[in-house]
């Protein structure tokens, strides 16, 4: 049977099996490398936020930018070798430690005797560092000629690999290039031979460790590097290395002491050599361009927008040198991560919440994450945030829609229970979760309403079936509305009588008020009824309701495949009581004393008599409710004033002067009964003088 307990049950299956797919699709889009644009972007975004480092001023720049071509008259596209080599010994004779040349000498010049002065000035320095292309397109690797070769103290491949997104952010320390012989030989990349040479390492691996290796003998201060590549730690742009004019170092007009026992690197900058990347730093930086008015898009802003390659070649140099390394956390920790942030998010979004509050969760939850991701970034650690932000985002929408689908079931669930119970404003309270209906019985102070036809058995005698079913129908389809619109519960259907009761499933406090009210309207219902239909036996109809408030037991009777949410106790009997004294007292609604108690000036009330009723011991004062007190005129008012006058001289025994105050009450409305009957009650104890014990207490003995 479909409860609220089976309801929960099926959303935490749900739930849980969603948790689970949402890790299973993760990891494999993960494995897939489906994130790998996301981490990219992330990883950038680390750097910018970051911001720039200060560099431990070990590297200098040596640009041969547009300046320098024209103060050094460059010719044909190329730069003087002669030039070069003055540049090579003014930068050795200014005390610089390592000259790095990122530049390829692979093709002799045209004059013979500059490649000679060129390949003298490295073999005179000894402290140059040429480079080379380990693999170019068509061409396999390639290297410096034999006669530069000879002087100088190592070389390095230049090739800078891209991500997918064009962008640098990692070098090769190694490659490997097969031999001859058979074996292989390890050649280092230009950042790692100018480190090397720098620190004057041996030119020894020791490849034992499995997330690192180690460069230089056993005897020497080993650099220890990550395996299997470089994540460069950039400081910044270009503008964090110290910076000198290639044509200032030619001619010999730079101060020494900026190059003295540091690393010189020494390459071009030109915007036509196309020798610029896209970094962290850099990928999203626009210039503008003198130029911008004339051209869409001047080659200006796209080159100066990116960072030179022997900048890159600086930051990679800064990085190995200072050990200041990015590791990626290792794959077995992301998943541990992964699985950790899957249960975390599991008891967020996963439940019976408001919206909101997930959403507020998941919010703290992503600022947490980027806020750890970008703290461990800050020393060197890089973790892939963007599968566990997908897995919070997935298990926030997940968490969501199955929440939506269960409070939808549930709001089926409980229409389907109090819908043809109780007025559509609670019920929709019900569904939104505003009041949770409690289905196990409870002690609850309620206000309950019976409602009867008068004389509805000779009534039908006169009608065919159809045409009482139709009567009947008319009759309960004006009179529950009156009940539901004043938040009441009905009960059932009793033939021609209608049992309700006020201030279940949802408590408030005003229950009897809302009762009364109810009670009213359908008087006045019924009074409408009667004047706008022509049904037959319809002008017929007169109604009696009793009300009564009190303790009573509301719950759900039967068993498990039938069950009727009901109410129970002596109030409940009481209430019936009160319906069925209508008759003895000619009113349309009687109340209880508890009931009368709950009612504020906006109704107005007579006391009518002290009575017990059949089956209880106790007394209780029974009262007429006579209407709204915005609604009575004059003439009612003295009614009732003269009758509650009566009514005192009576129980005092005074009965003649009783007699007299009901017979005004009478005279102001002839159809009283109430006063006709205390009239009759008179003229009886008049005849028969009752004992001195008489307390006044009218007992009726039957239903």
């Amino acid at each position: 049977m479909l409860n609220a307990s089976t309801l929960t049950t099926c959303y935490r299956r749900r739930t849980a099996i969603a948790a689970a797919i949402i890790f299973i699709l993760i990891a494999l889009a993960s494995g897939l490398g489906l994130f790998n644009w996301l981490n990219f972007l992330l990883y950038d975004i680390h750097f910018k936020v970051r911001g720039m480092r200060p560099t431990s001023n070990q590297v200098v720049l040596v640009y041969m930018n547009e300046e320098s071509a024209v103060r050094l008259q460059r010719h044909q596209g190329s730069w003087s070798r002669q030039h070069m080599a003055k540049a090579i010994l003014n930068l050795t004779a200014a005390g610089g430690e390592i000259i790095a040349l990122d530049m390829i000498f692979s093709a002799p010049a045209l004059d013979h005797n500059q490649d000679i002065e060129l390949a003298d000035a490295i073999y005179q320095s000894n402290n140059v560092v040429l480079a080379r292309i380990s693999s170019a397109p068509g061409l396999g690797s390639v290297d410096p000629l034999p006669i530069f070769q000879q002087g100088m103290i190592g070389d390095g491949f230049i090739d800078l690999p891209l991500d997918l997104d064009d962008c640098l952010r990692k070098v090769r320390f190694l490659n490997a290039r097969p031999l001859a012989n058979g074996t292989l030989q390890l050649l280092p990349s230009f950042a790692l031979e100018v480190a090397r040479t720098y620190r004057n390492l041996d030119y020894e691996f020791d490849f034992s460790h499995t997330d690192f290796f180690t460069l230089g003998g056993s005897d020497q201060e080993q650099l220890k590097l990550p395996f299997p590549e470089l994540l460069i730690n950039y400081y910044g742009n270009d503008n964090v290395f110290t910076q000198l004019n290639y044509a200032d170092v030619v001619t010999n007009q730079f101060d020494p002491q900026q190059v003295a026992g540091k690393i010189i690197l020494v390459g071009s900058k030109l915007k036509t050599e196309k020798d610029v990347f896209n970094t962290p730093f850099t990928r999203y930086r626009r210039v503008n361009s003198p130029f911008a008015h004339q051209f869409a898009k001047s080659i200006n802003t796209i080159q100066e927008a990116k960072e030179p390659g022997m900048a890159c070649h600086a930051h990679a140099i800064e990085t190995i040198l200072n050990q200041s390394f990015i590791t990626p956390l290792s794959n077995r920790w992301n998943w541990v991560l992964l699985i950790i942030i899957t249960a975390l998010g599991y008891p967020l979004f996963f439940r019976q919440t408001k919206t909101g509050n997930s959403i507020i969760a998941g919010s703290i939850m992503l600022i947490i994450i980027l806020g750890l991701c970008q703290l461990a970034f800050q020393h060197g650690l890089w973790v892939k945030s963007p599968p566990l932000l997908a897995a919070i985002m997935c298990q926030l929408i997940a968490g969501f829609t199955l929440l939506k689908i269960y409070e939808q079931r549930r709001s089926e669930w409980v229409t389907s229970i109090f819908g043809k119970y109780v007025s559509e404003s609670i019920v929709d309270r019900l569904v939104q979760g505003e009041i949770t209906p409690n289905m196990d019985g409870q002690h609850k102070e309620l206000t309950i309403l019976f409602a009867d036809l008068r004389s509805f058995t000779s009534i039908s005698e006169q009608l065919s079936a159809q045409q009482t079913t139709q009567l009947l129908n008319t009759f309960f389809a004006a009179m529950i509305p009156q009940i539901q619109d004043r938040q009441g519960t009905v009960d059932k259907l009793i033939g021609d009588a209608i049992m309700a009761f006020f201030g279940a499933p949802v408590t408030y406090a005003d229950h009897a008020k809302q009762a009364a009210t109810a009670a009213l309207n359908m008087l006045q219902t019924l009074h409408e009824l009667k004047l706008n239909n022509d049904l037959p036996g319809i002008q017929q109809l007169e109604i009696g309701i009793g009300l009564n408030s009190g303790e009573v037991t509301v719950g759900n009777l039967g068993c498990e495949d039938f069950m009727d949410y009901t109410v129970i106790g002596d109030n409940v009997n009481l209430a019936a009581r009160m319906e069925g004294l209508n008759k003895v007292y000619g009113s349309h609604i009687l109340l209880s004393e508890q009931t009368a108690k709950l009612l504020d000036d906006n109704f107005t009330v007579r006391e009518l008599d002290l009575v017990r009723v059949k089956g209880k011991h106790n007394t209780t004062n029974l009262y007429e409710l006579v209407g709204f007190s915005s609604q009575l005129d004059n003439y009612q008012l003295e009614l009732l004033q003269l009758f509650a006058k009566g009514l005192e001289l009576y129980r005092n025994r005074n009965w003649s002067h009783a007699q007299h105050y009901f017979k005004q009450a009478l005279a102001l409305n002839p159809d009283d009964t109430p006063s006709s009957m205390y009239l009759h009650r008179i003229a009886q104890l008049q005849a028969n003088p009752p004992e001195r014990e008489w307390d006044g207490i009218t007992d009726f003995m039957r239903k």
